[in-house]
């Protein structure tokens, strides 16, 4: 599939900056240093101007501001590069990301009384839907998904490969699952008895709200009771676990390799940094960003929109805190130093 360039800056009502001399048609997205003379380029940061003034792109999307005497390649004006670029991708790359066709797999499994629209939906090989279960319309299922019984999916989603959903889970619009993720799975829950460790039941369920899209191998365990909620909007990096009864809020995003216990409260516009740990029965809250492998034990104060609070180190402190303390463990090879000539001389008189 191919665009034509001049399609490109009329869908994005582009001003353009060394216009093509004849008409060219893009084939593909390219980094700067990458692309070739039928693809489409961004540039967005200083550090890339030297890949900017060399690169081989058939066109490049700058920022309105940009003044940089570049005349080699047609430059689009726009407000926002990265954004412009990921527009194209969706125009370019549609058929890719829409490769199951509608209709039913004859190799899918699927409860008589399940609520389906096979005209609208795609369920691919082997997947799996337990009885009781309603698929929204416009709604694609991957090879391998295994959907329990008595879940609720809205309209237009999309299941990777091998994503697992467990029994009584509701999933809002436009939620998109990458393969691997388990949505609903038990909680770690465990009490000793003395001699062995007993299972604690997990009865509840998941709640996941519209527009959220969650990464690759995520786990989200349902309620020991009652829900686990996602709110509308959030966003998950690969390998993110999520524990039972955790109420998330609404635009959160959370970074590869993190993990929330428990029974936690996560406002709204929280982000979390890679490797961030948040120990159960806590509170984060709204416009609070934890930086990578921070490590939540207490409930943290939220901050305002667009002035969020900082946290970090273990346990999690404000950032500005950690960093001073950060510091001084530097500083003792220095002062243990001062130290002992201090000491040499007062043993000298």
């Amino acid at each position: 599939m191919q665009i034509k360039l001049c399609d490109i800056i009329a869908k994005l009502e582009a001003e353009v900056i060394n216009p093509a001399q004849e008409e060219i048609g893009i084939k593909g997205l390219a980094s700067l240093s990458e692309a070739g003379p039928d693809e489409l380029s961004f540039y967005h940061d200083g550090r890339y101007l030297n890949d900017l003034k060399s690169t081989k792109a058939a066109a490049v999307l700058v920022s309105l501001e940009f003044n940089e005497e570049v005349g080699h390649v047609p430059l689009i004006k726009v407000k926002s590069p990265s954004l412009a670029f990921n527009e194209i991708a969706k125009d370019l790359y549609v058929l890719e990301s829409n490769s199951y066709e509608k209709g039913i797999h004859p190799t899918a499994v699927i409860a008589e009384d399940v609520q389906i629209d096979p005209v609208t939906v795609s369920v691919g090989p082997n997947v799996v839907i337990g009885a009781g279960t309603k698929i929204g319309e416009g709604t694609t299922i991957g090879a391998g998904v295994i959907i329990g019984s008595n879940v609720e999916v809205d309209e237009n989603g999309y299941f990777y490969p091998n994503v697992v959903i467990y029994d009584r889970s509701r999933i809002g619009k436009r939620v998109i699952v990458h393969g691997g993720s388990i949505i609903g799975s038990d909680g770690f829950g465990f009490e000793y008895d003395g001699s062995a460790h007993q299972k604690i039941e997990h009865f509840g369920y998941v709640i996941i709200e519209d527009d959220v899209e969650i990464g690759a191998n995520c786990t989200i365990d349902r309620g020991r009771f009652g829900k686990t909620l996602i709110g509308q909007g959030s966003k998950f990096d690969n390998l993110v676990q999520v524990a039972h009864n955790v109420i998330i809020g609404k635009n959160c995003i959370f970074v590869a390799d993190t993990a929330i216990g428990g029974s936690c409260k996560i406002g709204d516009n929280v982000t979390m940094a890679a490797q961030v740990g948040v120990a159960g029965h806590i509170e984060i809250g709204s416009n609070v960003v934890l930086v990578a492998r921070t490590g939540a034990t207490k409930s943290l104060a939220g901050g305002e929109p667009g002035k969020p609070a900082f946290y970090s180190g273990f346990p999690a402190g404000p950032i500005e805190r950690v960093r001073k303390e950060m510091v001084f463990p530097r500083r003792l090879p220095n002062i243990l130093s001062r130290l002992k000539a201090v000491e040499d001389q007062l043993s000298t008189e």
